[in-house]
């Protein structure tokens, strides 16, 4: 008989589904299901880390092994960060989603509907074939895009390259995990040799969804996701990828306690993938691009913290390795909610201004939505680790595991932890950098607003509400660990205590702690700094309140005694990150880049005043993967020079090598009695 819960799970997973067919009769109907749907989630899920697992649906498979959605600790952690995103991105779709078309509304269902069997399948084969058609419908999500059809084109060709790519390896992560039990269940654990081979292979096929280093190969997430619509992008960016971290999860709380090179291995990834998503968001120009580069800075953030875990747990530290895992899982929660209100607050600068281009928006958003503008401020002050926002607590949670590497017992890990500690600092800075740019030139400057641009409306309240939690999660973020424990304990396989605890005289539970029970290694309180802030801020809001007397008088702002420049020559967000482009254009392969202003002058005899110089950046890994593909191209094609070369007889010569080894194959593998 289907429990409370387990009829929840049901009618979410029927009304995310049920999208479709109702958007292909309004769209509104689409997106009012998906709504529903996601609501419904965050219930079924919440009942998982409350009251324990639950089964929805069983049944005996294609394969005769029992399948069954159900949620326990671990994907109800998933399920739910997943249906508060929806939740918003929907109420968000109603208003957004206004072209002629219905079929984003009911790619989107499919999408939603899709991670949602992911989360709450118990079989490795549905699992996979949910995936599969999570990443179909994400493909033809992309292609609805609305702008320079080739380009939309070739971004959704290459993120589908990329998603089968990673659907290739995952297939081989679970064909291991089958040799090793001889069952498609989430639930059997595997050992013997093929451990290694089924992290390995777990690691590059999630990895690849998560966008991380070096899997992102040349760009292909940021290209891919600040191609899509905007409520696209931020289901893309916040639970698609998700989606990957939940399978890498789900593939590691299965294996036993493996080498240290694991843990290393994610940690050194981790750790390259933060600094570059970091340094190429802080010189991206692009108002989703630049979240998008976030979106890499931040899987590489979770990576570290389970590389972290695992290296610990290896090396016999129980409590250094739950506090970072509590991190990772703080960090993927964290992440998940604020770039789906930056993503959303990028489409409302797109709707404002008519542009993405952060050296054209100048604060378009805040003349068309003051709400949307500050609630965009607060998502970027949390990726940029402003206290005590959510994004500063699962930065902090994550460095103070980093510099606690000297505790491992091998010289080499405490290298690569303080290595890592290092590289992520630097990325820490950069991301502030980044962050900036986007709020000062997004949000803050000087309105410059299309004259016939419409204000948008109905896009406020979600992403309101979305940063309103990023400030909650932040602020009782000890409650919030605490309400992690059972998903940590499910990961772990035994009972785990969130790191919480006093300081002084601030009351207990108030206070992360981390650490071992001997000894605290560090402690921060959000609740207390909140409370700190606001009293110190009391004198400043007084002395404001008292001193305003009289009519305000506005003049205009000093230029050197000269007239104030014309918005078309004020400072912009290109030349914000220009310096960083020059100082780093080793690293970044910068080169510049000559367009001749008019058709009639070509860039290589034009003077200096009648060309533009533009400053281009490559990926890293650009040069190199060229080079492969270059490669690859050639080989391919003398492989086709060799064995098709157009002549009948070499084809009759194939077609009865075929047969003859058939005819072995069949002798051999099927000998008569």
């Amino acid at each position: 008989m289907i429990g409370g819960a387990g009829l929840l799970l049901l009618l979410a997973i029927a009304a995310l589904f049920g999208g479709a067919p109702l958007a292909l009769v309004d769209r509104r109907l689409g997106y009012a299901a998906t709504f529903l749907g996601s609501v419904l989630l965050v219930i079924a899920a919440l009942a998982a880390l409350d009251a324990g697992p639950f089964t929805a649906l069983s049944w005996t498979g294609v394969v005769g092994e029992p399948e069954a959605l159900h949620l326990d600790a671990l994907s109800g952690f998933f399920a739910l960060a997943a249906g508060l995103v929806w939740g918003a991105t929907s109420s968000y779709s109603l208003a957004y989603d206004t072209g002629p078309g219905r079929s984003l509304a009911v790619a989107y269902a499919l999408t939603l509907g899709a991670i949602a069997v992911l989360f709450s399948t118990s079989d490795w084969l549905l699992f996979l074939a949910a995936w599969e058609t999570m990443t179909l419908a994400a493909y033809w999500m992309i292609l609805e895009a609305v702008g320079r059809p080739l380009r939309i084109f070739s971004a959704a060709f290459v993120f589908l390259a990329f998603g089968e790519a990673s659907t290739i390896l995952v297939a081989l992560a679970i064909a291991g995990l089958y040799d090793g039990t001889g069952s498609f269940a989430m639930t059997s654990p595997i050992a013997g040799p093929m451990v290694s081979v089924v992290f390995v292979a777990a690691l590059v096929g999630f990895g690849l969804k998560m966008g991380v280093a070096p899997f992102h190969m040349s760009e292909w997430l940021p290209i891919a996701h600040s191609s899509a619509p905007s409520n696209a992008s931020a289901v893309l960016s916040s639970t698609l990828t998700l989606a990957g971290v939940y399978g890498l999860f789900r593939v590691v709380a299965l294996l036993p306690d493996g080498p240290s090179w694991w843990g290393a291995l994610l940690l050194t990834i981790g750790a390259i993938s933060a600094l570059l998503g970091a340094l190429f968001a802080a010189v991206s120009e692009h108002a989703k691009g630049l979240p998008a580069y976030s979106t890499i800075e931040n899987n590489g953030l979770i990576l570290v913290a389970l590389g972290i875990s695992l290296i610990a747990r290896s090396d016999g530290l129980p409590a250094l390795a739950a506090f970072a895992l509590f991190a990772a899982f703080f960090q993927a929660l964290a992440h998940a909610v604020t770039k789906a209100a930056l993503f959303l607050f990028a489409g409302d600068v797109e709707r404002s201004v008519h542009t993405l281009d952060l050296s054209r928006t100048r604060g378009g958003t805040k003349a068309a939505d003051p709400v949307a503008s500050g609630a965009g401020v607060l998502a970027a002050l949390s990726l940029a680790a402003a206290p005590p926002l959510a994004g500063f607590v699962s930065e902090w949670m994550i460095l103070e595991a980093l510099f606690q590497s000297f505790r491992f017992p091998q010289a080499w890990l405490q290298f690569t932890g303080l290595l890592a500690g290092a590289v992520v600092a630097l990325a820490a800075g950069l991301v502030l950098v980044a962050m900036v740019k986007f709020v000062g030139f997004a949000a803050l400057y000087r309105p410059v607003r299309p004259p016939n641009a419409e204000r948008p409306r109905g896009l406020r309240a979600p992403i309101a509400g979305l940063t309103v939690l990023v400030a909650a999660l932040g602020v009782l973020s000890p409650w919030i660990l605490t309400a992690l424990a059972p998903t940590v304990s499910a990961f772990e396989g035994a009972r785990t205590a969130a790191p919480v605890g006093s300081l002084l005289a601030i009351p207990s539970g108030w206070s992360i702690l981390s650490g071992s029970p001997s000894g605290f290694f560090g402690i921060i309180s959000p609740p207390a700094l909140l409370l700190a802030f606001a009293i110190g801020s009391l004198p400043a809001l007084a002395y404001f309140a008292l001193g305003r007397r009289g009519a305000e008088r506005r003049v205009p702002a000093w230029s050197g005694g000269r007239a104030a420049p014309p918005p078309s020559e004020t400072y912009t967000s290109f030349g914000y990150s220009t310096g960083l482009r020059l100082m780093l254009s080793g690293f970044l392969g910068t080169r510049e880049v000559r367009r001749a202003s008019s058709p009639g002058v070509s860039a290589e005899i034009a003077t200096p005043l009648s060309y533009d110089v533009d400053l281009e950046v490559l990926d890293v890994f650009k040069s190199f993967y060229d080079a492969l593909v270059r490669l690859v191209l050639w080989a391919a094609e003398g492989t086709k020079r060799a064995i098709m070369p157009g002549r009948i007889g070499r084809y009759l010569t194939y077609i009865l090598l075929t047969v003859l080894v058939v005819i072995v194959y069949v002798a051999a593998a099927f000998p008569g009695p």
